[in-house]
């Protein structure tokens, strides 16, 4: 994934990546500087919501700028990778009216940082919550989120339509592998960790839950792949959707059987006529863009592998 990553960069690419400090910016900050970009050699800037230093895996040192305020991009051949945004669990501690403004000042941020760029591309990561319930787009009282992605990935494409900068836009849905955050929010950290940590797994879902897990380093090669080679227009959204569906029980099953534990440390009171949690979009377009860039997908039982070696250090 890391040779395909370098190879979609091309010679002269330059990343600038929002939301550096999270789960998809930490990936692609991590990818960039294996692939010999740097702050020092002018080929990366990575932006968080204030100034400090990220350590990368193998001791690396990158300085983040505050992405408010922060100077804008000037000179060709600038790739932005935008992975800023109010998570939903900020949903739940924030008032609605103060989540849309701070999500706005975001985009606003973001937009000032592009404008004066020469012919740059855009990487936006919107995520499978614009679907909402049903296939519905979610409504703003109902789920802030969904709907504030939507809205985002819209004006995106009107602005990237309006300056001729080509947009890529990924629907996220679940990833798996190194890097993670927030890991008690995410159905397989959750997992793992309580595996990790022994005694019982217990799985709280009443009704069966549909997932697709794709590896965070696969997506970020697709996402650079994807924006080296998209045209101004070609901002038609994919999403993120693995090679296989699993229900969540059986994804226990595979952490359990990867760690060596009895099966029976998996608790759950099933519920069949509980209603079905399906969160699952159309793997067609990704799926064409992993073999466009020569790779071969990767499995759930290395998503599962990789994900518990960066939960357990090892």
């Amino acid at each position: 994934m890391q040779t395909a990553f370098a190879r979609a960069l091309g010679p002269s690419t330059r990343l600038a990546v929002t939301g550096a400090t999270g789960w998809l910016g930490t990936a692609m900050v991590e990818m960039a500087t294996r692939a010999g970009l740097t702050v020092e050699n002018g080929r990366l800037r990575a932006f968080a919501s204030k100034a400090g230093r990220m350590t990368l895996g193998d001791g690396t040192v990158v300085g983040l700028e505050p992405l408010a305020g922060a100077a804008p991009l000037s000179g060709p051949d600038w790739t932005v990778a935008h992975f800023a945004a109010l998570g939903k669990e900020r949903t739940v501690d924030l008032p609605v009216a103060i989540y849309v403004a701070q999500s706005e000042a975001l985009h606003a941020a973001v937009l000032r940082l592009i404008a004066a760029a020469d012919r740059p591309r855009l990487i936006f990561a919107s995520s499978g919550a614009v679907y909402g319930p049903e296939g519905r787009p979610p409504v703003l009282a109902d789920e802030p989120y969904g709907h504030m992605k939507g809205l985002q990935e819209a004006a995106w494409a009107d602005w990237c339509q309006a300056n001729g900068v080509p947009l890529t836009v990924c629907r996220v849905f679940n990833v798996g592998g190194p890097y993670g955050n927030k890991l008690d929010l995410y159905a397989l950290s959750s997992l793992i960790r309580a595996a990790l940590a022994g005694g019982d797994m217990p799985v709280r879902a009443r009704g069966p839950v549909l997932r697709s897990f794709v590896h965070v380093e696969e997506l970020m090669a697709v996402l650079v792949g994807r924006a080296q080679r998209s045209t101004p227009g070609s901002s038609q959204p994919f999403d993120s959707v693995g090679t296989e569906i699993v229900e969540i029980g059986d994804l226990a099953g595979v952490v359990c059987a990867q760690l060596g534990l009895d099966p029976a440390c998996v608790t759950r009171h099933l519920d069949p006529d509980a209603p079905v949690s399906r969160y699952v979009g159309s793997g067609t377009d990704y799926q064409a863009a992993i073999l466009a860039l020569g790779l071969t997908p990767v499995g759930l039982e290395a998503i599962v592998s990789d994900s518990i070696a960066s939960l357990s250090g090892r």
